[in-house]
């Protein structure tokens, strides 16, 4: 399952549940293989709108986490209750 692409400065999110990394659809139902892919990454006009949008969710919801894609469909950044996850780059 791959990000999609958007318009410039967009970006989406992907909610996964942070015990076991299932993903989530949209309605936060789970993600079966299968289905839609386009029913699992909400869209954001902007980083910061996605950003504010994950806080809220996770303050409400702390079972989940979520990442965030640029419009290129890059990762930039995962938070969960304990905060932004770092990962290593594996040279």
């Amino acid at each position: 399952m791959k990000a999609p692409i958007l318009e410039e400065n967009k970006c989406s999110i992907l909610i996964a549940e942070y015990a076991t990394g299932h993903v989530f659809k949209t309605d936060l139902t789970i993600f079966s293989k299968g289905q839609n892919d386009k029913e699992v990454y909400q869209l954001f006009d902007n980083f910061y709108d996605a950003e504010s949008f994950i806080f809220n969710l996770i303050k409400s919801k702390p079972e989940f986490e979520c990442s965030i894609y640029n419009h290129k469909g890059e990762h930039l950044k995962t938070y969960d209750i304990t905060g932004e996850r770092k990962f290593t780059k594996n040279d």
